[in-house]
């Protein structure tokens, strides 16, 4: 069967193409897509063949999407044809085929549309946890585009105290408040640290956060940060830093302070069996498609555009160009 998928064909460059899409193995599911995630900051790190990225071309973009199965595995037992699921690392395509262990039930509730925020949301959800967060803790989040307003979402059901945004856009600055912020700044403030050690020793008596998320992957985001860290805080790295041109004191913000550069990567989590701090991929998507089941979790109000597959090229210029590219934007193949 010929279906289509979105391919970067080379730097700045982005079309349609067909290919042949394969029964499922043994172990596989073959999922009708419905709806797939453009995730902003990857997908134009690696569309602009940016460094520390496999900079290879033609390539498939996309690792997030939901659909409907089609096929199964023999030895797949626990999906039939017709489950609504969630699809890890499929690539904006009509189709997928992929392992079952990539391959989760959406609850009854949970629109594809919400569905397909999953992976990029188990993110913070990974740098959350392995900052091994105490309720009563406070928390900054750096960075309030997607990842950044999920680790708001997180950082409030973990109980931390109080939720700090930093990040710019009126509009990504007022959903942090919605979700649970109770201070948002810009980080081109020149009050930033003062700012935060103030609001963080009134509120638990901790002067500095005790946790930071940095989600930017900006330099500036990064090295800022360290300047408002309390004593033992732990720093971690969620965004991806893919250059890094400026001296960082570590002497006075990391080693006098004892605080710890822990990196978030999703891909340095463990393969299976969960532990503390360490879930697996798949037991985090479980968790937030149940958070957005029972409402603890909003991925509706991060929808900021549905595209056509058709409007790929025109979409993806728009990434590489325009500062204002909304959030949460959307490629309906349900109706392509």
């Amino acid at each position: 069967m010929k279906s289509t998928r979105i391919v970067f064909e080379k730097p700045g460059v982005a079309g349609l193409e067909e290919f042949d899409v394969k029964d499922p193995g043994n172990d596989e599911v073959q999922v009708k897509v419905c709806y797939t995630l453009i995730s902003a900051g990857t997908e134009k790190a690696y569309l602009s063949a940016s460094n520390n990225t496999s900079q290879k071309f033609p390539c498939v973009p996309g690792y997030s999407s939901a659909g409907i199965v089609t096929k199964v595995g023999k030895n797949v037992t626990d999906l039939k044809e017709g489950d609504r699921v969630f699809v890890a690392y499929g690539g904006h395509a009509a189709y997928n085929v992929k392992k079952k262990n990539m391959v989760v039930k959406i609850p009854d509730n949970v629109s594809f549309q919400q569905a397909a925020f999953t992976r990029l949301a188990s993110f913070p959800l990974l740098a959350i946890r392995r900052a091994r967060l105490e309720i009563g803790e406070s928390v900054v989040i750096v960075g309030l585009g997607m990842l950044g307003l999920f680790g708001v979402q997180i950082a409030k059901l973990a109980g931390a105290m109080p939720i700090i945004g930093v990040g710019n856009r009126e509009i990504r600055q007022q959903k942090a408040k919605a979700y649970g912020a109770e201070l948002v700044l810009s980080p081109n403030d020149p009050d930033l640290a003062k700012k935060i050690c103030e609001f963080t020793q009134e509120r638990n008596g901790v002067k500095g956060a005790n946790v930071i998320v940095e989600t930017s992957g900006s330099e500036a985001g990064l090295i800022d940060c360290l300047k408002y860290t309390s004593k033992y805080a732990r720093v971690m790295i969620n965004g991806c830093q893919r250059v890094m041109t400026k001296p960082v004191d570590f002497y006075r913000y990391v080693h006098l302070k004892g605080v710890e550069l822990i990196g978030a990567h999703d891909m340095t989590r463990l393969p299976y069996n969960s532990a503390p701090g360490n879930w697996t991929s798949r037991r985090d998507y479980i968790t937030l498609l149940g958070f957005m089941s029972d409402g603890r979790i909003n991925a509706e109000d991060m929808i900021g555009e549905i595209c056509s597959p058709a409007q790929a090229a025109e979409t993806y210029s728009r990434l590489l160009n325009d500062r204002e590219f909304p959030l949460g934007v959307l490629f309906d193949w349900e109706h392509f």
